[in-house]
């Protein structure tokens, strides 16, 4: 039977989960270009995980999330957890209340190792805008309006329906986020301070400037 390989000679892993598939999809894409240093590889879980309105339930879905990630112990080192969540609300003071509601729970929860969360306000597709040269890569036809580039997009309520009537065609759809994403980071556009202005996207931001580096 053959040895088990040694932790050193294991690949690190980032685990990613969240409510929808192509939301995972996108930090697949935007999380090596946050992650401070060489990035090792990012997984989904594919399994939905809701925790904007959890309550009570909350703990027991981080946890669901632990054990996916610990499930991966034989074959990898796990050096991270990201978790996405769409708020559906503008960043306000309940932003900061849900932000700082599940932050904590999720810090008890994985002490072991570093975590993030992706809290979008309002949805995932307002970070989609900070990048707005990705979408003419994707479709040559789409072009976001100046204003929209100038606008505090933390505020903008249900950016997916905005950019349905406003960017172009053939008309947006979430399937588009991921490749978006994918085109903003293969054209160097993805930092910590994008030129555009999203507060939940800076947080996030923010928090992967703090994980440590991997040599």
């Amino acid at each position: 039977m053959n040895a088990k390989p040694s932790r050193s000679r294991q690949r690190s892993v980032v685990v990613v989960a969240g409510e929808g598939d192509y939301d995972r999809r996108v930090l697949q894409h935007l999380v090596p270009a946050l992650h401070p240093g060489r990035c090792p590889d990012v997984i989904a879980m594919r399994k939905p995980i809701r925790l904007a309105r959890a309550q009570a339930k909350l703990s027991p879905r981080l946890q669901q999330i632990k054990n996916f990630a610990e499930g991966h112990a034989d074959t990898a080192k796990v050096v991270g957890i990201v978790i996405h969540v769409d708020l559906d609300a503008v960043a306000d003071d309940n932003y900061d209340k849900v932000r700082r509601r599940i932050t904590e729970e999720m810090r008890a929860t994985f002490k072991e190792y570093p975590s993030a969360l992706a809290l979008a306000a309002y949805e995932i597709e307002a970070w989609l805008m900070l990048f707005p040269d990705a979408f003419t890569k994707v479709k040559p036809g789409w072009r976001l309006r100046e204003a929209d580039c100038r606008r505090d997009l933390a505020q903008l309520v249900k950016a997916k329906e905005h950019l349905v009537k406003n960017l172009g065609k053939p008309p947006y759809s979430e399937s588009h986020a991921p490749k978006v994403m994918e085109e903003a980071v293969k054209g160097g556009h993805v930092t910590a301070r994008p030129i555009g202005n999203n507060r939940s996207y800076r947080d996030f931001a923010n928090e992967m400037a703090g994980w440590k580096k991997i040599n």
